[in-house]
């Protein structure tokens, strides 16, 4: 199995590392093609001459593959570069708005994968009831819905009407304790949460639809398994593989969703930095978030690959 695994791990990295090298190139012809990064150093009043000046002493007139060979030398000596409208470098200014965005996207996945295996559990073992139809009703109406809407939603109940948590913003760990500081981030996180339990809800569910209908299910209750046994030792395990290759993909929809939903609720995180930084025309640290973002979107997807690949009975007979 450790052959296999490594194997896999290696080719994976063989696709992932051109893969990450074609978005961040791309986003960075792109950024560059569309606006001037000296003169958004110089300002608004900055005359022409000024403007030349900022852009040959910071490189910006070199071309454009030169100007990418050298921001990638920087970011594999740890080097981000300074952000423009912003003071101090970029790592610190995505190390200071990245842990809302962990925890917010840590609890909107642990939301989703908790709810989606209780209700698939439920509906896959009852398919075609009354309350399987109102799950995968309530799962195409979720995945209708665009976050951003949701979130309006529960600002309006649970904030508003029934003010239990608060309706936005964000304080730190150390400002007011861990406890206090989730508080902020509950109604984001269930609004980040709700397209991922509908599509990890209707994946699992026709997963342990299909395992219910193998032959193995069958002969072992030809033999006298009990369905308690049958369902955690086998049926479970091997319905989750999709699960979880699903669960791996939905990282994308995890980071594009925190975009808006951070906004909705202003939650100083990642998201938030991402769009006042394009707003701004900051190049730098969008062309470092680009980075970041490929990066978890690659490694989470290995990871991904590597659970179903444990949890394949298929793959675990080869080992």
């Amino acid at each position: 199995m450790a052959v296999l695994v490594l194997r896999h791990v290696i080719g994976r990295l063989l696709l992932a590392i051109p893969m990450l090298l074609a978005v961040t190139f791309g986003t960075f012809v792109l950024l560059y093609s569309i606006g001037d990064p000296a003169a958004a150093i110089a300002g608004d009043n900055a005359s022409a001459a000024e403007i030349e000046k900022i852009r040959q002493e910071n490189g910006f007139d070199r071309p454009i593959v030169a100007q990418y060979a050298s921001w990638l030398g920087g970011v594999l000596t740890g080097d981000l570069g300074d952000s423009i409208r912003n003071r101090g470098t970029v790592s610190h200014l995505v190390g200071q708005h990245l842990p809302p965005t962990l925890f917010l996207a840590v609890m909107a996945m642990g939301i989703a994968i908790l709810v989606a295996i209780i209700a698939g559990i439920v509906v896959g073992l009852r398919p075609g009831g009354w309350l399987d139809r109102i799950v995968s009703m309530l799962s195409v109406l979720g995945l209708a819905i665009p976050n951003f809407l949701v979130g309006l939603g529960l600002i309006l109940v649970f904030a508003i009407w029934m003010p239990i948590y608060p309706a936005g913003g964000y304080r730190t760990v150390e400002e007011v304790g861990l406890g206090a500081s989730l508080q902020y981030l509950v109604l984001p996180a269930f609004a980040l949460a709700t397209s991922l339990i509908c599509l990890q809800t209707r994946t699992f569910r026709a997963s342990l639809i299909a395992e219910y209908q193998q032959d193995y299910v069958r002969t072992a209750r030809m033999k006298g398994v009990s369905e308690a046994g049958l369902f955690l030792r086998h049926v479970a395990r091997n319905a989750a593989a999709p699960l979880v290759t699903v669960i791996g993909l939905e990282v994308s929809i995890l980071i594009t969703g925190a975009l808006l939903v951070e906004v909705v609720f202003a939650v100083p995180g990642i998201g938030t930095l991402t769009i006042d930084s394009v707003r701004g025309q900051d190049f730098p640290v969008v062309q470092a978030l680009v980075a970041l973002f490929g990066a978890i979107i690659l490694a989470a997807n290995l990871v991904a690959d590597l659970v179903a690949l444990w949890l394949n009975p298929m793959a675990r007979s080869k080992a």
